[in-house]
């Protein structure tokens, strides 16, 4: 598979001139070599299959064999992730870009033994950046700012369902997940920390008529259950 660098905005032009952090990726990691073929996208779902044809110290210039446009997937998939501990944010991140996520919201649980910090957004999306180039991605997942469980459920969208992920669920996400859920605009799948939800956030995530659901007998950390979570949704929406 062809590898894939990300830029600020494709032109339209025959020859694209890449210069910046990518084009040192390139040159000086990747040791990027002329005739050889690329991918180029914005981040944004348009792309285009490029080859080398010059390389300069800080720069390289490709000509375009051909251009596409990824457009925006229905339903939009969305994780409400519970922030993990420090050493595990990037882990959790690429877990979830991986797995097809098209926008993360962080939320401070109260059991969550991490902060959210001044810094905290710019690391998550330096993380689904890395992590959308590594997938092939032609769409970089969106990191909302830190968010709060009033605040998520405050919106209230019949075209849009919770699923949360817990241990003590009495359904299965099969029983709830359906290939009806195609048609929605929107599916939030909540994953708390490590400590697991709380009485009290489990009744306010209840009360606005989300569905409590089970991953089966396995526990998974909080990092992993997101991406766990992720691929069932798809397999059983036939988006996969």
């Amino acid at each position: 598979m062809l590898t894939l660098f990300l830029i600020e905005k494709l032109p339209d032009s025959a020859l694209i001139e890449i210069d910046g952090d990518e084009a040192h990726h390139a040159i000086k990691v990747l040791r990027l070599n002329v005739g050889e073929e690329i991918l180029i996208s914005d981040g944004a779902g348009t792309w285009a299959r490029v080859k080398v044809e010059n390389i300069e110290k800080k720069s390289f210039t490709s000509t375009v064999l051909e251009r596409g446009y990824q457009a925006e997937r229905i339903p939009k998939l969305v994780v409400v992730q519970a922030l993990p501990k420090s050493d595990r944010v990037k882990e959790a991140i690429e877990i979830l870009v991986e797995s097809g996520v098209d926008s993360i919201i962080p939320w401070e649980a109260e059991r969550s033994i991490s902060k959210w910090q001044k810094d905290s957004l710019s690391k998550w999306q330096n993380a689904a950046f890395a992590a959308t180039k590594q997938s092939r991605r032609f769409r970089t997942p969106n990191i909302n700012e830190l968010s709060s469980l009033s605040k998520l459920i405050e919106v209230k969208d019949s075209s849009r369902v919770i699923l949360v992920m817990h241990e003590s669920a009495t359904s299965r996400l099969s029983e709830i997940a359906t290939k009806k859920f195609a048609e929605l605009s929107e599916i939030l799948i909540v994953i708390g920390p490590e400590g697991g939800l709380s009485e009290n956030e489990l009744a306010l995530l209840e009360g606005a008529g989300a569905h409590i659901v089970g991953l089966g007998p396995e526990v998974f950390r909080s990092a992993h259950a997101g991406g766990a979570a992720l691929s069932a949704v798809s397999a059983l929406i036939g988006r996969w």
